[in-house]
């Protein structure tokens, strides 16, 4: 069934774009034979596949699934076969870790070193290989200068996984690893937040070099009580990266005791650039909380101070526009860097700053200015001078005969076929490997040949490498149209919330799985469409059914009217929640109603603040495209308030 399902979505998906570029039976048929070989399975030989562009990966995903099983050698010439054979295609290397973790299982070790690749960054494989290393190294003499190599290793390595354990304790009875060494690890370790691992360095270490340590991690574990501990003990000894990193942890759990503590720690019992790292943490803790003190941590600092730390240079200014302090707004926007004052959001912030400090002409004039960009923050410099707002565009070349080049790239056709058979993952690493060395104009042609085959996703992330924002054509296709108009009209949502969305969250990629297990057009988790489902008295679907564009965009909209109606039709609190979650917005509304672009400029989650302004402007693009203008912005700019 599940099969099933996955075959349905992707014939739905594909199906007029196949009929074009290829044979859809061909497609049919391997999809069927590469779930046989997933099975660990020999698909049987079937004419339709024999000079088809994906057969080798039959090869491929059979031994995948039969190297994790297999603890004998009985794999290992047909292998061996593949990567002589195609050894320069992107699964080769998927496959060769496989064949490298089997190896190892077996202590093979003579194999895994010949097929171990030299330039791997892969820490799992770097453990065995030591392994492989050490065990190879017969003779005593051998062993004891591999120990001087793996010494300068376990001084940079990170947390690593369980295989470098034994490796570790070897090097440990070699007698090389000194206390300095021990300690300076150890020290890495707690300033990458580890502190499990610190933990059992500490524990080897003599006392005096153990005790500034165990009063880090005592800082990392309880920093409140470990705190309050030191700021009654004015004679106690504080190493200032420990204080720094407790000081921080409490500032974010909880801002009043961090101030009711700081001036515990002031100079000369700390620096004054130590003093200024605390009041620094202290000030942005409250600046994410929309807490006005923050205003008075910020102005303790010296511009130098502030400016030193760029999460500052940028939150002094938001926590100044949430509290309307607009002097000091000014202030600190006109401290900035040059490269950082040159940016959009900064040069649209100095311009409101103007305005609300009687400036009109300065600030219509750097409106006027801003408007004739692309992107968020042009669309608010237009609806602040309250006119229509118009998109730089500009329609890129199509060279046909450069795209029948390409055409002829063996990588590029599997990029092709993967994407249309619903192998992403693969099609993805063929399309890298495909367009790696391709020039400017050539990347400009495989974007518009990705385009053709409904591939928007390599669309979009390619041309976004290129000095091609304003491609708005391809950037933006009118992709799903009907599921989305039909969607919308089920849920009483305006369309091009939909499709802005949808833009954010896939790409137009129904197949799109993140890292968190959301799914399809929409990103829904499965808990969450099956809930909505219910709601709306649709069936409990199945995780392979999300892939499906009409269900998902069905869901995901019905979600999303869910959201809108807790916010009584606010959209901003709207998509921030759909990206972050209802608590942390409720969190974040105002006392009093709020300037949207005030509250969007002060989310304390970067993703989501981000999140939220590239989704208005792919609304203001979508209607331009389907109406010659930009889509009125004042329903969706209301102030922010709470329900």
């Amino acid at each position: 069934m599940k099969a099933l399902w996955a075959l349905l979505a992707l014939l739905l998906f594909a199906g007029s774009a196949q009929a074009q570029d290829g044979d859809t039976q061909q497609r049919t048929a391997f999809r069927a034979a590469l779930e046989v070989a997933r099975r660990g399975e020999l698909p049987a030989e079937a004419p339709l596949l024999r000079h088809y562009a994906l057969t080798p990966y039959l090869s491929a995903a059979r031994l995948l699934t039969l190297l994790p099983q297999t603890r004998d050698a009985s794999l290992d010439a047909e292998t061996q076969r593949f990567l002589d054979a195609q050894g320069d295609w992107p699964v080769a290397g998927e496959l060769r870790r496989a064949w490298l973790l089997q190896l190892a299982a077996r202590q093979a070790w003579p194999q895994f070193l010949a097929q171990y690749p030299a330039d791997s960054k892969d820490s799992l494989l770097q453990c065995w290989r030591w392994q492989a290393r050490i065990a190879l190294a017969s003779e005593e003499p051998a062993r004891r200068a591999l120990a001087p190599e793996l010494l300068a290793f376990w001084r940079e390595a990170p947390q690593l996984p369980p295989p470098c354990n034994p490796v570790f304790d070897w090097l440990a009875q070699q007698q090389v690893i000194g206390d300095a060494d021990r300690e300076a690890r150890a020290r890495k370790a707690l300033d990458a937040g580890n502190a499990d691992f610190a933990a059992g360095l500490i524990a080897a270490l003599p006392p005096e070099r153990a005790a500034p340590l165990r009063q880090w991690l005592s800082l990392l574990d309880d920093p409140r009580t470990a705190l309050a501990a030191l700021a009654a003990d004015t004679k106690a000894r504080i190493e200032a990266p420990a204080l720094i990193a407790g000081f921080t942890k409490l500032a974010r759990r909880d801002a009043d005791v961090a101030a009711q503590l700081l001036p515990a720690f002031a100079p000369p019992r700390i620096s004054v650039s130590e003093q200024a790292e605390l009041t620094r943490s202290l000030g942005l803790a409250l600046a994410w909380n929309r807490d006005a003190r923050a205003l008075d941590y910020f102005q303790k600092l010296s511009s130098a101070s502030a400016l030193a730390d760029t999460r500052t240079a940028e939150w002094r200014i938001r926590a100044a526009l949430w509290n309307q302090s607009w002097t000091l707004a000014a202030q600190w926007l006109a401290e900035l860097p040059v490269t950082m004052a040159q940016e959009p959001r900064w040069r649209y912030w100095r311009a409101r700053v103007e305005a609300q400090l009687g400036h009109s002409e300065a600030a219509r004039s750097a409106y006027e200015n801003l408007a004739q960009d692309n992107g968020y923050y042009a669309l608010l410099a237009a609806h602040q001078l309250d006119r229509p707002y118009r998109p730089r565009w500009r329609q890129l070349a199509e060279d046909l005969d450069a795209q029948n080049r390409l055409l002829r790239s063996a990588a590029l056709t599997r990029a092709r076929e993967l994407f249309y058979v619903g192998e992403i993952s693969w099609a993805n690493a063929e399309w890298r490997s495909a367009t790696q060395n391709l020039n400017e104009a050539e990347r400009i042609q495989a974007a518009r040949l990705a385009s053709r085959w409904g591939w928007h996703w390599q669309t979009v992330l390619t041309l976004n490498q290129l000095d091609a924002s304003d491609a708005l054509d391809l950037l933006y296709p009118r992709a799903f149209t009907q599921e989305i108009a039909l969607a919308a009209q089920d849920a009483q949502l305006p369309s091009d919330w939909v499709y802005g969305v949808m833009r954010q969250e896939s790409l137009f990629l129904p197949q799109a799985v993140s890292s968190a297990d959301a799914l399809g057009l929409l990103q829904l988790k499965l808990d969450t469409a099956r809930d909505v489902a219910r709601k709306i008295g649709l069936p409990r679907p199945q995780r392979e059914e999300l892939f499906q564009p009409q269900l998902n965009l069905r869901l995901g909209s019905a979600y999303l009217q869910q959201i809108n109606a807790r916010y009584d039709g606010q959209f901003v609190p709207t998509i921030c929640a759909y990206n972050a979650g209802p608590n942390a917005v409720a969190r974040w509304l105002p006392p009093q109603p709020m300037a949207a672009d005030i509250w969007i400029e002060n989310v304390p989650y970067n993703e989501t603040r981000g999140y939220v302004q590239r989704i208005l402007w792919h609304i203001a693009v979508h209607s331009w495209q389907l109406s010659g203008q930009t889509r009125e912005i004042d329903s969706l700019l209301q102030p922010v308030r709470k329900p």
